[in-house]
């Protein structure tokens, strides 16, 4: 059996072990914050390979290893823009500013609907006829959008 003066002689192994530790844990972590730790404690085990560095040295070397890794990692999934989807998300209606839509049913008294992807909409406007194609140009309360006139035909095409 291996005695514990034994395995503290040999730091590459419990960088090692330290380093696959971090990253096994990240997978039942939320987020990605372990792995880049984990990333570095196995490039200090690497560097301890072929380098005798002491207790000090290697702890060094690991906190300048995690923060190069940090920042890298920040680079990489901080770096990543947002789709439109993601910043439609709980804006209601105020996606639909600048669309243009098919009349669902006519507006009559100012009140009509539109049909967006599989839900129908209450929207404001001047009256059109049912099936005429209108442009979303503001929100009302955040959830009513308004609406005018593009063309009063029946319209065979899709919305936008």
């Amino acid at each position: 059996m291996t005695s514990l003066p034994e395995v503290a002689a040999a730091p590459a192994w419990i960088w090692f072990a330290a380093g696959l530790a971090l990253c096994a844990v990240e997978v039942f972590m939320p987020g990605v914050f372990l792995l880049w730790f984990g990333l570095a404690a196995l490039a200090v085990g690497l560097v301890t390979l072929w380098l005798p560095l002491g207790f000090v040295a290697s702890l060094t070397l690991f906190a300048a290893a995690a923060v190069g890794a940090v920042l890298v990692g920040h680079a990489v999934y901080g770096a990543r823009t947002k789709t439109d989807d993601a910043d439609a998300l709980n804006r209601g209606a105020e996606e639909f500013v600048g669309r243009e839509f098919i009349l669902d049913s006519a507006i009559e008294n100012g009140v009509g609907h539109i049909k967006v992807r599989d839900s129908i909409w209450r929207v404001e406007g001047p009256s059109a006829p049912a099936g005429a194609r209108v442009r979303v140009v503001s929100v009302a309360n955040g959830v009513v959008p308004r609406v005018e006139l593009v063309s009063a035909g029946a319209e065979t095409q899709r919305p936008k």
